[in-house]
């Protein structure tokens, strides 16, 4: 018996058509499945740290500088900003006539001493005596004159000079309350400049007075602070002990966004504040200029380091311990065991192996179980 043709054909086409329809329902499925964003497993170091605020200082916050003397002022270096060095001559009151007394009074000191020193050698009364008693004695020696005539002239001699030696003397102390009177010109002479004792900064108004002001012994002419900036951390009590000397630290300041400056833990203070924070200070490699008195941020201070460690993101984690992992298309729950939990890491003792798909955003959506297509974020 012969087959019908018409037949076949129909079944061919029933066949094909079934196949597309397969292929378009295996299509449709795959598509509606979720989209995870997976992570994979890597190895890195895990870090634990402490945070913190952070609070920049001055070295002994802001100063006013006083005048210690009266004056009218001659030099005003008192840019608001400008820094200064250690020795620096910020305000010079005007000396012209305190100078010309300081010259008047050596003047007047070397011509008196000048004086003396030629009244001291060529006294004619010291000469009359001498010449007196080489008399005396060459009359004695001769037999004309007694022995109490050439003791009185030794005698009268002899006066002569102690009167010539307190004259000296006189003439030495005058000397000395010379120099006595010099220093205290000369120490008023250092009073009317306002000199420097550190390396620091003008304040932003820090110019109260100005070149020709009259100003008064005691008057503050400048508020400054320091070059040397104290940059001070603030540690809650339960992180405190963990934090030691010579630790890596990082610190972020407000008034520069998102950059960082490398630090290091230099001092611990004993005792903490009302709030119960504890004060860490902190060494910061950056120009005192970045680091702005009275700023403010925040900082991490590293306390532990363990290399090459099993490492997931910390946004990959529910529940404490938990992650989703995609495996063989299906979503997977798998409990951890944690080590070193930071900001944006955790270290995994255990649960998790290298290469391993964990899922690492909208975690809420996915279930165990649940098949899923994966993105790989990096």
């Amino acid at each position: 018996m012969q087959a019908n043709p018409s037949k076949g054909s129909l079944l061919a086409r029933i066949a094909v058509v079934l196949a597309v329809l397969a292929a378009a329902g295996f299509a449709v499925v795959h598509n509606l499945r979720e989209t995870a964003k997976v992570k994979a497993v890597n190895r890195d170091t895990a870090i634990d740290a402490v945070t913190g605020s952070v609070l920049v200082q001055a070295d002994g916050g802001f100063k006013e500088f006083k005048s210690e003397a009266a004056g009218k002022v001659k030099v005003a270096n008192l840019k608001p900003g400008s820094h200064f060095t250690k020795g620096d001559v910020l305000v010079q009151l005007d000396t012209t006539e305190l100078d010309r007394q300081i010259a008047e009074t050596r003047r007047k000191f070397e011509s008196d001493k000048a004086r003396a020193k030629i009244a001291l050698e060529n006294n004619p009364e010291r000469k009359v005596a001498e010449e007196r008693v080489a008399t005396a004695k060459r009359l004695f020696e001769l037999g004309n004159a007694s022995e109490e005539d050439l003791k009185g002239a030794q005698r009268a001699l002899d006066g002569i000079i102690t009167r010539l030696k307190l004259t000296e003397f006189d003439d030495q102390k005058a000397e000395v309350d010379f120099k006595v009177a010099m220093e205290g010109l000369e120490l008023l002479r250092d009073k009317m400049r306002v000199v420097a004792p550190f390396d620091g900064t003008i304040h932003n108004d820090g110019a109260m007075t100005w070149e020709g002001a009259l100003i008064n012994a005691g008057q503050p002419v400048t508020k400054v602070f320091a070059r040397r900036r104290i940059v001070e951390a603030k540690i809650s009590e339960e992180s405190f002990g963990r934090v030691k000397l010579g630790q890596a630290a990082r610190i972020r300041l407000l008034t520069y966004g998102t950059q960082t400056f490398d630090a290091t833990v230099v001092e611990l203070l004993p005792s903490a504040d009302d709030a119960q924070r504890f004060t860490v200070h902190l060494d910061v490699k950056a120009d005192p200029d970045q680091l702005k008195p009275l700023s403010t941020g925040e900082v991490t201070i590293t306390v532990d380091r363990v290399a090459d460690q099993i490492m997931v993101l910390r946004r990959a984690i529910f529940d404490s311990d938990k992650v989703y992992v995609v495996k063989d298309g299906r979503v997977e729950r798998r409990k951890l065991e944690l080590g070193i939990v930071s900001l944006n890491n955790a270290q995994v003792r255990k649960g998790l192996e290298v290469g391993e798909l964990v899922i690492v955003d909208r975690l809420e959506e996915f279930r165990e179980g649940q098949r899923v297509r994966t993105e790989v974020v990096f």
